[in-house]
C-alpha cells in the first residue's frame, strides 16, 4: 500500500522541515511520529540492512572499485567468507548489487557490482565523509 501525503503538515511541509529543527521526522511516510513507527518504516528496513556487518562496507569498498570478484571483496572487506556471502546475497535481494555469473570459463567467475540504487548511495557516503571531517577536526 503507497501512502501519498496530500495534506501538509509538520513533517512534509518544505519550508518547515528545512527551517525546523524537526526535520528529522521525515524518517517515515507512513507514521507521524517515532513513537508509532514499526518494523514496516521504510528507513527502519533500510537501517535494518544498512546496519548488519560490513554491509556499507561492501557498499564503499564496491563505489571505490566498481567490479569485484569474490575473493577481491572479501581481501577489501574482511570478514568471514560465510558473512560476506550473506551479505551479498541480502544486497542483491535488495537491489542495491549486482551479481554476474561468467559460466564460460573454468572455474566460474562470479563479479560483484552496484546496481543503481547501490551507485546512488555514493553521495550518502560523500556527505558522512564531509561530516566525519568537520566532526573530528571541530570536534
Amino acid at each position: 500500500m503507497v501512502h501519498h501525503m496530500s495534506q501538509k503538515n509538520e513533517y512534509n511541509d518544505p519550508e518547515k522541515v528545512e527551517n525546523n529543527e524537526e526535520r528529522l521526522h521525515w524518517h517515515c511516510l507512513r507514521h507521524e511520529g517515532d513513537y508509532d513507527c514499526t518494523n514496516e518504516c521504510v528507513l527502519q528496513s533500510v537501517l535494518q540492512l544498512f546496519g548488519k556487518r560490513h554491509s556499507l562496507s561492501i557498499i564503499r569498498t564496491l563505489l571505490r572499485h566498481n567490479k569485484l570478484r569474490f575473493n577481491q571483496l572479501l581481501k577489501e572487506v574482511g570478514g568471514s567468507p560465510k558473512t560476506i556471502t550473506e551479505r551479498l546475497r541480502e544486497l542483491e535481494t535488495h537491489g542495491i548489487l549486482i551479481r554476474e555469473v561468467f559460466n564460460d570459463v573454468i572455474p566460474v567467475k562470479v563479479e560483484y557490482s552496484l546496481a543503481k540504487p547501490g551507485r546512488d548511495l555514493e553521495d550518502i557516503f560523500e556527505r558522512i565523509s564531509i561530516w566525519a571531517r568537520n566532526w573530528i577536526t571541530n570536534g
